[in-house]
């Protein structure tokens, strides 16, 4: 049997519904701290779930993995030309009869290479040698009709020649046709005092050899000498410097570093 609130209240306790002194309810103050507990710890329950739904969002788990060191080495190879003698003397030269000197090459190369016969046009050697026929710088074209030049390597045909060093005067066709490699020209002759063979300067690149490999290697010959056209003796017909040029294959000798 619930006990009366006199009861209660002989027993030093309150009765429901009474207050203290302060005039708070007891039983309802009683009532709230309980509800206050049970919110907070649903409030600390959800962020716990929360926290442990992030560790589950953001772990790397466990995977097999497995690796093997290494460095990377590097370096340049090398290509070197070798040849004879590349003096070259055409002395007591004849008017009509041409005179060939020769030099061998050999390369030693870390991949294929290409050799040439490269001139350099700047110099005054050159400018006396050929040249456009309408240009003060080249001399007025050189030697002209009054030289000859070719080019051959080993057994094989002239891979350059021309009995009119002069190159064609601007806005005219010389009839001589010379290819990226340098290689062409003409061997029409004069065949009276007044031909005139087409116009054909020499080029400043012959290419001599195709994709060498090391020890491999050719003679170039070179042929040199004055047309029937010439008279003047004992003098100094040409002084042309010039350079056997190995490159890599498929590499011009006068491409640029870039």
């Amino acid at each position: 049997m619930k006990p009366s609130a006199s009861a209660v209240a002989g027993a030093g306790g309150r009765a429901s519904g009474e207050t203290d002194a302060l005039g708070h309810d007891r039983e309802g103050k009683i009532v709230n701290k309980l509800k206050a507990a049970r919110f907070g710890g649903f409030i600390g329950t959800a962020g716990l779930t929360a926290a442990l739904v992030g560790v589950a969002v953001s772990g790397t788990g466990a995977y097999f993995t497995d690796s093997a060191a290494g460095a990377i080495h590097a370096s340049s190879g090398h290509l070197t030309l070798s040849t004879t003698s590349t003096s070259l003397s055409f002395a007591d030269l004849v008017p009509g009869t041409y005179k060939t000197d020769d030099v061998t090459y050999h390369v030693d190369t870390s991949g294929p290479a290409d050799v040439w016969l490269v001139f350099d046009p700047t110099t005054p050697g050159f400018a006396a040698f050929t040249g456009p026929k309408d240009s003060p710088f080249f001399s007025g074209g050189g030697l002209g009709r009054y030289g000859h030049f070719a080019v051959s390597v080993n057994s094989g045909g002239a891979l350059f020649q021309s009995y009119n060093l002069a190159s064609a005067p601007s806005g005219e066709s010389g009839g001589c046709t010379v290819d990226t490699y340098g290689h062409g020209g003409s061997a029409q002759q004069a065949t009276s005092p007044t031909d005139t063979p087409p116009y054909c300067g020499v080029p400043t690149a012959i290419k001599l050899s195709s994709g060498l490999t090391t020890g491999q290697g050719a003679t170039v010959h070179l042929t040199f000498g004055v047309t029937g056209k010439w008279t003047a003796q004992n003098t100094t017909v040409a002084n042309v410097p010039y350079k056997i040029v190995a490159t890599q294959a498929g590499v011009r000798p006068d491409a640029q570093n870039f």
